[in-house]
């Protein structure tokens, strides 16, 4: 009898647990959708004037890795507004863990309203290797929003990219690559402004990259070249 009322008393909790995280992803599920694909999309298209262009490529997949370029806090804000609402909760954008993750404010914040992953910039600590970080969220079935350039650069001017993409899409070449351009957002919100400004601008989306091969080289220069004819 002991036996028994314990293994009843464990599953209880085990379903009470598992009830308590599918409703915890059901409410974080409805806030982005709230945040991204109500509030945000409505107010980047009808205030600012961003446009969306070949935004469906993302209708049909299921699981993805963006990258794009980056000038502005605002790139983050246009990409997710775009991410189709039935899979909003599964899309996570990379950012710094040192310039994001600098208190509890940002770290709540960053993880419940911008859904993102925060990670280490550098691979110098072994216990918490970036590219670790980002492969296990692919593990799990979710996608990736990055910004390969590194940081946030000279609009208009792409840099070359960061090894880190040639290492992740090596450890999941099955995963689609799409790049995204964003034209213009900087203008949106400039650097070192707080205030959010209307302007001519535009969010583009890529067909799925195909690499002729995995070898390091080839995925980097295949991944710049897929972003530069974006931006002609």
């Amino acid at each position: 009898r002991l036996y028994t009322s314990t293994l009843l008393i464990n599953s209880c909790i085990t379903i009470f647990s598992l009830n308590i995280f599918d409703y915890n992803n059901f409410m974080k599920k409805i806030i982005l959708i709230i945040i991204y694909s109500i509030f945000w999309k409505n107010f980047l298209k009808v205030f600012i004037g961003l446009k969306y262009v070949n935004e469906k490529t993302l209708k049909n997949k299921k699981q993805f890795i963006l990258i794009a370029n980056h000038n502005s806090h605002m790139d983050t804000m246009a990409i997710m507004s775009a991410i189709p609402s039935r899979y909003i909760h599964k899309v996570h954008p990379i950012a710094a863990r040192d310039f994001f993750g600098g208190s509890l404010f940002k770290k709540i914040l960053m993880r419940y309203l911008v859904n993102a992953t925060l990670i280490q910039r550098d691979r110098d600590d072994p216990e918490n290797d970036p590219i670790d970080s980002m492969d296990k969220m692919l593990k799990k079935s979710r996608s990736l929003i990055l910004f390969p350039e590194g940081s946030r650069g000279v609009p208009g001017v792409m840099t070359k990219f960061k090894k880190g993409l040639g290492y992740l899409i090596q450890r999941n070449p099955e995963i689609n690559v799409i790049p995204v351009y964003l034209n213009n957002v900087y203008k949106t919100l400039p650097r070192g402004k707080n205030l959010i400004l209307p302007y001519n601008c535009s969010i583009k989306f890529g067909n799925p990259i195909v690499f002729k091969s995995m070898e390091m080289e080839d995925i980097l220069l295949s991944s710049e070249k897929a972003m530069l004819n974006l931006m002609k």
